[in-house]
């Protein structure tokens, strides 16, 4: 076959000796065995008489794995005993790949060399080269990683062998090489998953309250290095020593930790509470009092705002815009009640609420003072100035000058200042959630000035209509990279004209919105699209339609309609057909199952021993695309969760928690799905601030080579986290019998 002879079909044997090395004649017979069928997996090394570290067993193991790509049957010879593995092969650069790869490399020696002509260091390197892949062992001086190989003991286990092994010893320092384990505890609930590169320490004492078992779910290749050499390391080296006692947190904690450690968190807006930014007790006076005593008191105190309180309790507020405003500019008398120009309507904070958030209720309120309480007494008064010397770029300020722009042009020059924001907030040390909160709330501004601008130009709407968000937009996840998902709903009417405004209204704001950087949607989903815009009567319809009798398409459709956000108009048009919409799905298995399984379409880019899967040609080759790859995974999660749940919340992280309160999934599940959007989320935001930065258009597609390797290491425990939950909704799935 393909111009083999008899000859060359013949099994080649490798002799080892029990002492491990090779008797004399058996070294020219191998040489000539290894010229022909170009192997390299015969070597003698001291480490083949160390069968506690199961060396020999690694080599029977591995070879009967992936010998089904040798032409020739392999065969280990043991003092006139054999072993043999017949399987088909691919040729033989395939076996020098493998054996270069698996045998010469990974099967190291634990000892020095016993007469052997070939020299080891090439093999070593390749192990010196991996240790520094790990974070834990990359913080070892150089002289000690040169001599660390040597020390080191391989193991193989097979998939379903427990973890770590009983001959396991207090302290041994295990490093998967390749292959996976699953950690968890008495309970059978996943603790974690450990993979290429992770490092476990076996505890010296074990919880007999909480223990934690282990086994291998992918056959594993491990460096273990031995408790003494490990104890040794610690007290020599106190910055190993710390990676040695966390050797055990769940990997993507560790992702969130080190990924969050990468921007200035000391004097962020983001780290503060409101009670950090309170420096003065609130300025307050009594409604009764006059607004001549209001406008006196704030000049005295030198504030821009008071709190109005009759007695103990909080009943308003009065600024200075609304002295001007109410009063000056309306022609009120100075001798007038305070109270007839206070604010009634209050939003509030508490003292341990993020400033953050307080940021993004005055961006969506479009407000800049807001009391903060302690239980039900006002303690403080945080204003937008407090906030902002906290931040140069924010929400506020351009939402700010978002209403005052009057044309398309003015507005799109203020939503080039969004990649800025993007930036500060990256390098402040935002998280997912705050990050994507932020981008939504000034990408929602737009829209509503856009809005305006239409009515202006097309007169006023002929029936109530709210214009509705659609995808990361709609539940408030967009990053400077996005382009339109949006739809309208307006009140029946049998009128045609209406149909036509809203039609020319909805041209007028995508186009403005494009003009805007916010691309026109490739797959038109646009209320320019009348299948996106809809009186009542006809979205109750195509609800019910897409609920009912589920299918496929209809099923992605109704993942895009459970997504719809009112952000400008009338929302008692659409929030009551959505909580109805919800409520009626949670009963209906076949659209809870049909939905299910359209979450299970597209799989995490993870393959075989947990390598990444890259795009493999045209513009994007060796890149991984993280929002369709990994975040829009676990957002359609999240969904289906919510589904299950009967939850009303639309942010992923909302619906995880909300799915995690109603018991559809577990703690450690939601925490690891959290953990994993946060992780991907961040590395995506960074990207696109790096690509800003360039002079680059922002994307999705991320080269894993410009990651660090503990950034490759969290991208691949994130992956990891979304197929193991995949995994889990797949087996409910099928145990149910709707698969």
């Amino acid at each position: 076959m393909g111009g083999e002879t008899e000859r060359s079909r013949q099994p080649v044997t490798a002799p080892i000796s029990r002492g491990g090395a090779y008797r004399d004649g058996d070294y020219a017979r191998l040489i000539e065995a290894r010229r022909k069928a170009g192997l390299f997996f015969a070597r003698r090394h001291r480490w083949l008489r160390q069968p506690a570290v199961g060396t020999l067993r690694f080599a029977h193991a591995t070879i009967a794995l992936f010998a089904r790509r040798l032409r020739s049957p392999v065969i280990l010879r043991r003092e006139g005993q054999a072993q043999r593995a017949h399987r088909p092969a691919a040729g033989i650069g395939v076996k020098e790949l493998f054996y270069r790869r698996f045998w010469c490399s990974a099967a190291l020696p634990c000892g020095p060399h016993v007469g052997y002509p070939w020299r080891m260091e090439p093999e070593l390197q390749e192990i010196r080269d991996f240790l520094l892949t790990s974070p834990d062992y990359a913080v070892l001086p150089e002289p000690v990683l040169d001599r660390l190989p040597k020390l080191l003991n391989v193991r193989y286990l097979r998939r379903g062998t427990p973890f770590p092994p009983e001959e396991s010893a207090a302290d041994d320092l295990w490093l998967v090489r390749a292959g996976a384990v699953d950690l968890r505890d008495a309970q059978d609930e996943l603790l974690d998953k450990l993979g290429e590169g992770d490092v476990f320490a076996v505890p010296r004492d074990v919880d007999p309250l909480n223990p934690v078992s282990g086994r291998v779910v992918e056959d594993a290749l491990f460096y273990l290095l031995p408790g003494p050499g490990a104890r040794e390391l610690r007290e020599q080296h106190p910055e190993f020593a710390e990676r040695f006692d966390r050797a055990s947190r769940r990997p993507m904690e560790q992702a969130r930790a080190a990924l969050g450690a990468g921007g200035n968190r000391s004097h962020g807006v983001l780290t503060v509470s409101v009670g950090e930014l309170v420096t003065r007790p609130p300025v307050t006076i009594p409604p009764e009092s006059t607004i001549r005593d209001a406008a006196e008191r704030m000049t005295e105190q030198e504030v821009s705002a008071l709190i109005i309180m009759s007695g103990d309790e909080l009943v308003g507020i009065v600024t200075d815009h609304a002295l001007r405003k109410r009063c000056l500019a309306a022609g009120r008398s100075r001798q007038e009640p305070v109270g007839n120009i206070m604010s009634s309507r209050l939003q509030t904070v508490t003292r341990e609420t993020p400033a953050f958030e307080a940021l993004l209720m005055m961006s969506r309120q479009d407000i800049h003072h807001l009391p903060v309480m302690s239980g039900q007494q006002p303690v403080g008064l945080i204003s937008t100035t407090d906030l902002i010397r906290h931040q140069g770029t924010n929400a506020v300020y351009l939402v700010r000058d978002i209403r005052r722009c009057e044309s398309v042009e003015a507005l799109s020059q203020v939503a080039g200042s969004l990649p800025e924001l993007q930036i500060q907030l990256v390098q402040s040390g935002a998280t997912a959630f705050h990050l994507g909160q932020a981008v939504t709330a000034v990408i929602d501004a737009i829209t509503r000035r856009l809005l305006k601008l239409a009515e202006a130009q097309l007169g006023p709407s002929p029936v109530p209509y709210a214009w509705l968000a659609c995808g990361s937009q709609g539940r408030r996840e967009q990053s400077v990279h996005t382009d339109q998902d949006n739809a309208l709903i307006h009140a029946d009417s049998k009128d045609e004209a209406v149909d036509a405004y809203f039609a020319r209204l909805a041209e007028f704001v995508t186009d403005g919105l494009d003009a805007c950087g916010l691309p026109h949607c490739p797959g038109n989903v646009t209320p320019a699209n009348a299948e996106w815009r809809r009186s009542v009567s006809g979205w109750q319809k195509e609800f019910s339609r897409v609920t009912y009798t589920p299918d496929m398409k209809r099923a992605m459709l109704a993942a895009h309609y459970f997504d719809l956000r009112v952000i400008h108009g009338d929302a008692g048009l659409f929030d009551p057909l959505r909580s109805e919409a919800l409520t009626r799905v949670r009963g209906q298995p076949p659209f809870l199952a049909q939905m299910a399984r359209n979450a299970l379409r597209r799989s995490p880019p993870l393959g075989f021993f947990r390598q990444l899967v890259l795009v493999p040609s045209g513009e994007q080759a060796d890149t991984l695309d993280v929002k369709k790859q990994g975040l829009l995974l676990i957002s359609s999660l999240a969904q289906v969760y919510a589904f299950q749940g009967g939850l009303a919340g639309m942010h992923t992280l909302d619906r995880l928690a909300g799915a995690v309160h109603a018991g559809v999934i577990t703690r450690d599940a939601g925490e690891n799905l959290c953990d994993a959007y946060e992780t991907l989320f961040t590395l995506r935001a960074r990207h696109q601030v790096d690509q800003v930065k360039a002079g680059e258009a922002p994307d999705n597609h991320i080269p894993p080579k410009t990651l660090s390797a503990l950034e490759r290491a969290h991208l691949k425990d994130a992956f990891a986290v979304i197929g193991t939950m995949q995994k889990n909704l797949r087996s409910r799935l099928a145990a149910k019998g709707t698969l």
